[in-house]
């Protein structure tokens, strides 16, 4: 299989797990704009360091472990931020709740 495709698709579960994650679970993240900015920002501030646990994980686990055991994680917790960022912005147009 090609890298590229790979990395895509395990890119796209990452992101189908925490849109799943920000869907079910409502009340677990930030709730305002101002929590959901600062939470976003720290995970982005955080994703170069994740990142370059890439090379050694590659070294002790092979590619794909640290596909699934780095990146996978970190891209999920990314996009889970990002979530709760839309989630908090939807609620600025829409204030009520069910």
């Amino acid at each position: 299989m090609d890298p590229t495709i790979a990395v895509t698709l395990f890119s796209m579960g990452a992101a189908v797990i925490a849109f799943w994650a920000v869907a079910r679970f409502p009340d677990l993240g930030p709730q305002t704009l101002t929590k959901a900015l600062i939470v976003t920002a720290a995970v982005i501030i955080l994703q170069t360091p994740l990142l370059s646990l890439m090379p050694p994980a590659v070294g002790v686990i092979g590619p794909g472990g640290a596909l699934l055991l780095v990146a996978t994680p970190s891209l999920a917790l990314l996009f889970w931020a990002c979530g709760c960022l839309v989630r908090s912005l939807v609620l600025l147009a829409a204030p009520y709740r069910r």
